[in-house]
């Protein structure tokens, strides 16, 4: 069963929320296929920006590339917001950095933990992951018609796969879904007000420090081709930066990325 405390509210939310871009137009449902796949059939009808959509679960939860997100009903944060932003189409990834920089920042003021973002939508706790990011978008002529950003962050349940982590596990007690909640969008928010247009300059120290591979080995997979090199940090649109094994920088804007955990023993 689920404590009275863990069950979303969204009254509550809206109430501690306050005055808020994201306070307007929030959707909430019990059961949903993916937040994702809604938002972006409300951003096709014109919804807002600030629209967010979220579920206490999810029937078809995916991540990057189609893989599925699974996530437990009534224990997790599974959410997407709805963004119109005036940047150009090559700095959209890095409203992604954004809200996994807004992610760790909420989580560690609750929880106390170190939580790192590992390039280009994972936030982890040690060398487990916590938390996913999903970006997709839509453009308008040479400019953005709409941006989603959904989140599945693991709260109050006890993951089974060796790889994977949640608050509860990491702390020994359940977290407020809604605190956490608000806290995450009220971060967000602030940060969004400078990075839609195009201030990005004031959070790239910020989520270069929270990066879990610069200065790590690693091995990434994009465009049919694997690299191998030494990752150097996420520069202003979101991109990473690599030297690779034959001494080349290399700027790479996607791609799945293996840290070589290995060679730090």
């Amino acid at each position: 069963m689920t404590s009275e405390r863990d069950v979303l509210d969204p009254e509550i939310i809206l109430d501690q929320l306050g005055p808020s871009l994201f306070s307007e137009n929030i959707i909430f449902r019990k059961t949903l296929d993916s937040t994702n796949r809604l938002a972006r059939e409300l951003a096709r009808q014109g919804a807002p920006e600030g629209s967010v959509v979220l579920a206490e679960k999810q029937t078809a939860g995916r991540g990057r590339r189609g893989r599925a997100w699974v996530s437990p009903g009534y224990r997790n944060l599974l959410f997407s917001l709805l963004l119109r932003p005036t940047l150009p189409p090559h700095e959209v990834f890095a409203l992604t950095m954004t809200l996994a920089l807004a992610a760790c920042e909420a989580v560690r003021e609750m929880t106390g933990l170190e939580v790192l973002i590992k390039w280009p939508n994972d936030l982890y706790v040690g060398q487990k992951k916590l938390a996913g990011i999903l970006t997709e978008f839509a453009l308008q002529g040479k400019g953005i018609d709409y941006v989603i950003l959904g989140i599945g962050l693991n709260v109050n349940w006890n993951p089974t796969a060796s790889q994977s982590t949640a608050l509860r596990l990491e702390t020994g007690r359940d977290i407020s879904r809604n605190d956490l909640f608000v806290g995450i969008l009220q971060r967000f928010e602030e940060y969004y007000k400078d990075v839609s247009p195009g201030r990005t300059a004031l959070y790239y120290e910020k989520w270069n420090a929270l990066s879990l591979i610069m200065g790590k080995d690693v091995e990434i997979e994009f465009d049919q081709e694997t690299i191998q090199g030494k990752a150097l940090g996420i520069d202003y649109d979101g991109a990473l930066i690599i030297r690779d094994l034959k001494g080349r920088e290399k700027r790479i804007r996607n791609g799945d990325v293996t840290v070589k955990w290995w060679r730090e023993r």
